[in-house]
């Protein structure tokens, strides 16, 4: 079936066009000439012209059928002069009970197998819908999760692939086919991207730092005894004991200078000193105490210069700016050390200052070494920092490929459970949808060895003979008896139309006549196919205006066979799975649209009307409410809606209801004697009697205002016995069903 017509950009359809949505098994489009049926007619008939690339049909489950159309192009193309012959219809003739039924039930198993396909395609369709959801959502959540999430810091690693999801998606999961789990941190990845994605730095001279032998010569200086020895002169002398005792051998070495030549004590300027006094002084801090002293001052030596030159080195690192940003030193934490170091420096150098001063003192040297180990560690790693950096120069194109690698691993590493989580969601749904595929394919197999057969069986009971004989009969019994159709002699399968002696008719036929027998012959190609292959084959038709060039009595014909076609269409008793009627006659459509009944709407019809203005084709669309109403309906709708009419148009649609209906539709015939007889008492019947009196004088007359004053207050009383007339003669139904009103 065809759920929807598109017509766009053809004859009077413009570039918005029209849709008729919401098709049914029946429709009914009416519309003036040069509405735009015909086009759409011709569209439905050839959808692939050219000039109908902007129209479309939307099939229902995507399955198209057969589309037979009958319209002046079938006309022509099937009964104009310059044709001798008309192409046979097949259907089935003379056959056994047994044959038909046996074909008929192969017909019954095809439809199952038919059903049973359409439903396993719609599965397929569904499996395709959500396998393509499941792909766009994972093409989104994986897109925002490693692309957008790094672009600003990454985007070279994903050069080419930031402008197409599809093609980051593919490229993810080919890389993830591959991939190892990261060994590198983000922060890590993010320093090298800062080099590696820049322009091409330089080359970083190292700094010509002295690391070690700072801390081993300074460490063999604070490591020396000489600072805890008590360095004191020569105990074999006889000043010795007093020296020792009074412990003053500090004092008397710094005294020793200032002895003079004469006899004169520097420290109580006494004639006190004798020469042998200063001999055993000289002698006393003779020997080890002078080495003593000189080794102190040679330590001291030392120890200012390798001060002087750790200071300087700690300087240069300072303003070495290399090492702090390529070498990633800490500066927070050399600042602190360097500053640790300078203060024990300073402190040991105070120190070593008292010892030389006083070198009976023992004094305590602090160990710098912790410190010096902890700067020399931070200074090594720095060290290594920069040549790094001076090797990723030295092979910049080959670390740029390692890094995107690298980020790569670490994107696909972090969304781990995201990839694997899709890629077992997507696997489980392709093997659903390739078990459907071939479900289908082995089903559409099955199907068609079926309907091979169905075409097999059908070649030995199918004929042309009986659409002969039905349309010689129809003719016959419609009057036309001066002509008939009959098989052509000398081509098999074919039709000639002929007059009774046997003369083809040529172009003798009248407009009328050519009409109603190419409409019959359009009827029986309704029941059957010009192939006896498609016979049975499952239909949509179309009638574009039947009843062209016929009189009345021929177009109630025409009418009756199309309603006999609804009926079988409605009642699946036929091969027609659809019908669309274009008219433009209003008498026509109200016969042809007049199904059971005719009142109550139907929710396999549809109506539309179509409208042209300002030579642009209009569809409305009516839905299941016929627009097209018979005048019986129209006057029950003027009696229940318009509330305003006068008394003299309410008495004249009493009036025209009840001969209507009790006279003409109903299916007992009953006079205005019989009506008023069926109140139940006589007062009732007296005045149902006045009713008609009322309604019959008032119809045909018109009363003065007096007349009409005095009446007007018996409107709604008249009213209610014009209701209880069909209530009493057991019309209450029709009466609910015109009125609209719900049974109880």
């Amino acid at each position: 079936m065809i759920d929807k017509i598109t017509m766009k950009s053809c004859a009077t359809y413009d570039s918005n066009g029209i849709s008729i949505d919401d098709c049914k098994k029946i429709n009914f489009i009416y519309g003036s000439n040069g509405s735009g049926k015909s086009t759409i007619s011709n569209f439905l008939d050839v959808p692939a012209d050219t000039k109908f690339s902007n129209c479309n049909i939307t099939w229902k489950n995507n399955l198209a059928q057969n589309t037979v159309v009958y319209n002046r192009n079938f006309r022509e193309s099937n009964f104009s002069t310059a044709n001798s012959t008309i192409a046979g219809i097949f259907t089935l003739g003379e056959a056994t009970i047994e044959d038909i039924n046996s074909l008929n039930a192969l017909k019954s198993v095809a439809e199952k197998k038919e059903t049973e396909l359409t439903g396993l395609k719609k599965s397929l369709e569904k499996k395709n819908n959500d396998i393509l959801t499941r792909e766009n959502t994972f093409r989104d959540d994986i897109w925002n999760a490693i692309l957008k999430k790094y672009e600003n810091i990454f985007a070279p690693a994903f050069t080419g692939l930031r402008g197409n999801k599809d093609k980051f998606k593919d490229n993810v999961l080919l890389k993830h086919k591959s991939y190892s789990p990261s060994i590198f941190t983000i922060e890590e990845l993010t320093s090298r991207a800062t080099t590696l994605y820049a322009s091409k730095p330089e080359k970083i001279n190292l700094p010509a730092v002295t690391k070690f032998i700072l801390k081993n010569s300074l460490s063999e200086i604070i490591d020396e005894t000489i600072w805890n020895k008590i360095v004191v002169g020569s105990n074999s002398l006889p000043i010795s004991k007093l020296i020792n005792k009074l412990g003053n051998s500090d004092w008397i070495n710094t005294g020793r200078s200032y002895l003079q030549e004469d006899e004169t004590c520097p420290f109580c300027q006494q004639k006190t000193i004798s020469d042998e006094f200063k001999q055993q002084v000289e002698l006393f801090f003779s020997g080890e105490y002078d080495n003593d002293v000189k080794l102190i001052q040679s330590y001291k030596q030392k120890y200012v210069i390798l001060v002087s030159e750790l200071s300087n080195v700690l300087s240069e690192i300072e303003q070495q700016d290399t090492f702090f940003t390529i070498g990633k030193l800490n500066s927070e934490e050399f600042q602190c050390l360097k500053a640790n170091i300078i203060n024990l420096l300073q402190i040991n150098l105070s120190s070593i200052n008292a010892k030389e001063k006083e070198p009976s003192h023992v004094v305590s040297i602090s160990d710098i070494s912790p410190d010096l180990d902890k700067l020399n560690n931070i200074i090594t790693i720095t060290y290594k920092n920069i040549e790094a950096h001076n090797n990723i120069i030295d092979n910049f194109k080959s670390e740029q490929d390692n890094l995107s690698n690298d980020i790569w691993n670490f994107v696909l590493d972090e969304q781990k459970v995201l990839i694997e989580t899709y890629l077992k969601d997507i696997l489980g749904q392709q093997k659903g949808r390739k078990s459907l595929s071939d479900q289908i394919t082995q089903k559409s197999l099955e199907l068609k060895t079926l309907n091979n057969e169905i075409i097999e069986k059908g070649k030995n009971i199918t004929s042309v003979q009986p659409t002969v004989d039905e349309i010689n009969r129809l003719l016959t019994a419609y009057g036309f008896e001066n002509f008939r159709i009959a098989k052509a002699p000398n081509q098999e399968n074919y039709y000639q139309i002929q007059r009774l002696d046997g003369t083809e008719v040529n172009n003798t036929l009248s407009e009328g006549e050519e009409t109603f027998i190419s409409f019959l012959y359009f009827m029986q190609l309704a029941k059957g196919a010009t192939e006896e292959s498609n016979i049975s084959s499952k239909k949509v038709l179309v009638i574009d205006d039947p009843i062209c060039s016929l009189d009345s009595t021929v177009l109630y014909i025409v009418s009756a066979m199309i309603k006999d076609l609804i009926h079988n269409i409605l009642s699946e008793a036929s091969d027609v799975e659809q019908l669309f009627i274009l008219t433009h006659n209003v008498f026509f459509h109200k016969e042809a649209s007049f199904v059971n009944g005719g009142m109550n709407p139907d929710k396999n019809i549809n109506f539309w009307i179509l409208r042209k203005d300002n030579n642009i084709s209009h569809i409305k669309s009516h839905g299941m409410d016929n627009p097209i109403k018979t005048s019986y309906e129209l006057l029950w709708n003027e009696l229940n809606n318009n509330t305003s009419a006068s008394l003299i148009t309410i008495q004249n649609i009493m009036r025209r209801i009840i001969e209507n209906y009790f006279n003409i539709l109903g299916s007992s015939k009953l006079k205005d004697d019989k009506i008023m007889q069926s109140f139940p008492t006589p007062e009732d019947q007296l005045i149902c009697k006045s009713l008609l009196y009322w309604i019959n004088d008032g119809s045909h007359s018109i009363p003065d205002d007096l007349f009409i004053d005095s009446y007007t207050d018996s409107t709604q009383k008249y009213l209610d016995v014009f209701k209880g007339i069909f209530i009493y003669t057991d019309n209450e139904a029709h009466y609910n069903m015109m009125m609209k009103i719900e049974n109880s």
